[in-house]
Formats: structure tokens, C-alpha cells, sequence
């Protein structure tokens, strides 16, 4: 006899239910996956943003404080400062901010905050700077020393629609050098009419000097510390080696003190980065020092300098914030600042 058992079938694969449920866990951890994995790139992105403005931040830091070690005299918000910064060559180039101040020289204060109505700082950078010392053998076989300086001026300019309110950005920062200013206590001092004559015709012509060296022409003598409106602060040299008090030749009238450079651009537009504006984060830390404006073009934006102490113990404050241009994602910044020791003579 034979015993015939019934089986029942046992169902295949999986249930529409669980199929369902399955593709939601999937995609749950997909998103999740992804999410990490863009919000992992995104931070890393970010932070490589804040290493590059500190970089630039830092690099441009370095520039001035190595421009003001070997200054010779800063420039104030004063009849002196303001004086001969209107003398300075500015056509063709990026135009300072409307709202630009030189920082009040402080020769009894010590670096502090602005209160209303007892303002110190600035937002601009102007001072002379030694460019080279000439040492010059003349036929009689005396050797004469003469110092030759620069201006150099540092300034925010408008970038695009420059600043505006909501807007981290707007603001590109300028240095402009002036042409070679011979001290004129070097050259008074040459009592020998003809030893002043050679020297002078050596340094409007560029020959070289006793190290066989030569440096760009001179044409201008400077009385530093001397008010541009007072007849002989400046000078102009002749082919002939003669003194003028008026500017001859080529030069415009009444003086004019030329660039060092015909192209000057902002520093901060190939750099992708500018000057944070009043209207950032506060924890950007703009306006550290002064008292914040936003009328008018604003001030003081992303950089602020005090100078304060007397002439042989001269301390200039740079304060520095800057802003990257690249919108996308987090605003990424630099705050720096540094104290320079400046010994004017």
C-alpha cells in the first residue's frame, strides 16, 4: 500500500510589503551616506578657504611690516600728512575710498579704542620709506652719502558695486609708490659747489655709484619733515646738475610728485579675496579700534591703523580683516594685527 503525503507549496522571494520597506532603508542610508559625504567635502573645502585667506592675509601683513621697518617718517591726518598725500600722483589708478582717513598721530597715547568725538584711527596707510643709500665718488675723490626714499601709500578702493549693505565684500586695497625723493640734508651738506653739482648730475642720470651699481633716476630733492607749501621742501634737479624750487621741464606745476609705476591694481582682485566691509559678521571683527560708520561710503571697513607714541619710540597698529570673494558656501575670513616699532629721524 502506498502512502501519499500532501505538501503545501512553500511561496518564492519577497513580499510587494517587504520589497517596499527594503528600498526605503536603502535609500535612507543612501541620503545619509551622501549627506556625509557632501557636508565632509564642504567643511573641507571651507577650511582650505580659511587657510587661503590667512595666507593672503598674512602675505600682504608681511608687506607693510617690511615697508615700515625701513620707514623713515609716517604721515598723519595733519596739515604735513594731508599736504603732501595731495601731492602725490593718483590719476589712472583705482581711486581711494570717499570716506579715507590718515590716522591722528598720538605722540602721548598708547593704543586704544575711539570714542565719539576723540577718534585716532584711520583707514589708510601713507610714509616714507628709505629706498636706498647712494655713495657716490666725486672726481676730487671724495666720497658723499646721500639717502633716497619713497612715499608709499596704502588705501581701500571700491571693487564693483563696493561696499553695500548684506555684502561681506566690495573693497580691494591699493598700494601706490611715489618716484625716488633725494634727502635734501644730503645734499645741503656738500659744501663744494662742484662735488654738489656731480653729485647731483650722477643721480638725475642714473650712473652708477661706487659699487658700480646704479638706481632709477632722481629728480626730485625732498626737505623731510618740511611742509610742501614752504618754498624749498622741494626741489627739482636739472640735466646740468642745477637746483630748482620750481618744477621744470616735463614735470606738471605746481608739483607733483610722480608713481614709481604707470599700471597700479588692487592687490586683492588676483587673490580672489577683499577688505571685509562694515556690514560682515561682528565676529569678523571689523571696526576693532574705531567707531563704525556706515553713512556714506562707510568707515572704517577692513583695515584700521593707529599711530601713537613719540618719534623715537613710534608704534604703528595694522589691523587687517579680509573676506573671500567666493560666495558659495560659508564666507570664509581672516582677522590679523600686527604693532610695528617705527623710528622716525
Amino acid at each position: 500500500m502506498m502512502l501519499r503525503h500532501n505538501r503545501r507549496s512553500v511561496p518564492a522571494g519577497f513580499t510587494l510589503l517587504e520589497l517596499v520597506i527594503a528600498a526605503v532603508l536603502l535609500s535612507m542610508m543612501v541620503i545619509a551616506v551622501a549627506s556625509l559625504s557632501v557636508s565632509g567635502a564642504d567643511a573641507q573645502e571651507f577650511a582650505r578657504r580659511q587657510n587661503r585667506a590667512t595666507e593672503v592675509n598674512q602675505d600682504l601683513m608681511d608687506q607693510v611690516r617690511l615697508e615700515l621697518v625701513s620707514c623713515v617718517r609716517l604721515f598723519g591726518g595733519d596739515v604735513e600728512g594731508d599736504s603732501n598725500l595731495a601731492l602725490l600722483d593718483l590719476a589712472g589708478v583705482p581711486q581711494p575710498l570717499a570716506d579715507v582717513r590718515l590716522p591722528k598721530i598720538s605722540p602721548n597715547e598708547k593704543i586704544r579704542q575711539d570714542t565719539l568725538m576723540n577718534e585716532i584711527t584711520g583707514n589708510s596707510l601713507f610714509f616714507t620709506r628709505l629706498a636706498w643709500s647712494d655713495r657716490f665718488r666725486c672726481t676730487s675723490g671724495t666720497d658723499y652719502l646721500v639717502d633716497v626714499y619713497r612715499w608709499v601709500y596704502y588705501y581701500p578702493t571700491p571693487e564693483g558695486a563696493g561696499p553695500t549693505a548684506g555684502s561681506n565684500i566690495g573693497l580691494n586695497f591699493v598700494r601706490v609708490a611715489s618716484e625716488p625723493l633725494v634727502d635734501a640734508s644730503g645734499v645741503d651738506r656738500i659744501t663744494n659747489v662742484l662735488d654738489r653739482l656731480e653729485v647731483l648730475r650722477h643721480l638725475v642720470d642714473a650712473t652708477p655709484d661706487v659699487n658700480g651699481k646704479r638706481h632709477s633716476p632722481c629728480q626730485v630733492v625732498w626737505k623731510r619733515g618740511a611742509l610742501a607749501s614752504v618754498v624749498g621742501t622741494l626741489r627739482q634737479i636739472d640735466p646740468a646738475g642745477a637746483l630748482s624750487d620750481n618744477p621744470t621741464g616735463a614735470r606738471p606745476s605746481p608739483w607733483n610728485i610722480l608713481r614709481s609705476d604707470a599700471v597700479v591694481k588692487g592687490l586683492l582682485a588676483y587673490r580672489h579675496h577683499s577688505l571685509a566691509t562694515n556690514y560682515c559678521r561682528a565676529s569678523f571683527n571689523v571696526g576693532s579700534y574705531s567707531v563704525p560708520l556706515n553713512t556714506g561710503s562707510g568707515f572704517p571697513h577692513g583695515f584700521e591703523v593707529q599711530i601713537v607714541g613719540p618719534t623715537s619710540a613710534r608704534q604703528a597698529l595694522i589691523h587687517m580683516v579680509l573676506c573671500s570673494t567666493i560666495k558659495r558656501l560659508q564666507p570664509a575670513w581672516s582677522d590679523m594685527q600686527m604693532i610695528v616699532d617705527v623710528r622716525e629721524y
